[in-house]
């Protein structure tokens, strides 16, 4: 399973929310798994976990002498699980967890914990290829996907409504609009694919609503018998939230990842993968909580459900 690659996006992204606002902290991108088509009745599952850690302030590209969240951290857990309905139609489910989503104060010598954890949301896409050349080992693939919140009332702690940067879930609507470009390079057992995403958020009950984010993410994957090697460069705009109506000032923003991954597979099905992410640049509008770092651990199967599918499945 040479082309089983793994991805680290959105994005779920699927495409939950790219980076942080004001006082957020990181937040996953979505599962890491081939974001093209899966062969006709072969069933895909991708669960992942996710650490990222933010602290710090930065104001535009510079360094904040601002004080308020000493740092914040969140782990999430996903779970994605696509089926190959027709030789180039793919639809995918994917949720996602909060074990928690965490800020830590230190306000007058005393510490404080604001934190949240639960459901994040679930979102269905589908995802078409457009056009694929076998001899050329070269494909191009559109998706379409709707994220729906995993609940529209905030949560409550202690009868106390959590801020927005640490409720598991925005409450909103979601919409996605992906691309896939594939090329394989045989002989010298080399990858080079492209994935973006236009990820659109509509308000919750609250009258939030978070930015809309546009992503870009080039990979390069060099096959070595049962491991892959994998270097991302991804590129990630979001745009101001509103709330009320009214611009955030302090939220949206820009940044360019690192982002190298290791992968091995066993017995032709199964993949376990690690990835880091680290920023290169990031530019973040008014001032906010800077992240830091990220990394990913991902377990990938995947079973065909008809003699010809499951024999693809181990090409």
């Amino acid at each position: 399973m040479k082309r089983i690659l793994f991805i680290f996006l959105i994005f779920n992204f699927h495409y939950n929310y790219i980076f942080s606002q004001c006082c957020g902290g990181h937040s996953p991108i979505g599962g890491n798994t081939n974001q093209g088509t899966l062969p006709k009745y072969t069933l895909q599952i991708n669960s992942f976990y996710k650490h990222a850690y933010s602290a710090g302030y930065m104001e535009n590209d510079h360094n904040s002498d601002f004080k308020f969240v000493e740092n914040a951290n969140n782990n999430f857990l996903g779970l994605q699980v696509g089926y190959g309905i027709t030789k180039r139609f793919t639809a995918e489910v994917e949720a996602g967890y909060y074990i928690n989503r965490t800020q830590n104060f230190k306000l007058n010598d005393t510490k404080y914990i604001l934190e949240g954890k639960g459901g994040s949301s679930a979102t269905f896409t589908g995802r078409y290829n457009i056009y694929k050349d076998s001899i050329k080992d070269f494909e191009f693939t559109m998706g379409l996907g709707v994220r729906l919140p995993w609940s529209k009332i905030p949560q409550v702690i202690d009868g106390v409504e959590l801020a927005q940067d640490v409720q598991p879930s925005n409450g909103g609507y979601g919409l996605s609009l992906q691309s896939f470009l594939f090329k394989e390079f045989d002989d010298a057992e080399i990858n080079i694919f492209m994935i973006n995403a236009l990820i659109i958020n509509t308000e919750n009950t609250k009258k939030y609503r978070e930015g809309n984010s546009f992503i870009t993410g080039l990979f390069f994957s060099k096959t070595f018998k049962k491991i892959s090697a994998i270097a991302q460069v991804r590129n990630e705009l979001r745009t101001y939230a509103y709330r009320y109506g009214l611009r955030v000032n302090s939220s949206g923003g820009y940044r360019l990842l690192f982002v190298p991954q290791i992968s091995y597979t066993v017995k032709q099905k199964y993949n376990l993968a690690f990835l880091y992410e680290l920023p290169i640049y990031q530019y973040y509008n008014g001032i906010q909580i800077r992240d830091r770092y990220a990394f990913s651990v991902n377990l990938n199967f995947r079973l065909g459900l008809s003699k010809k599918a499951n024999q693809l499945c181990e090409k």
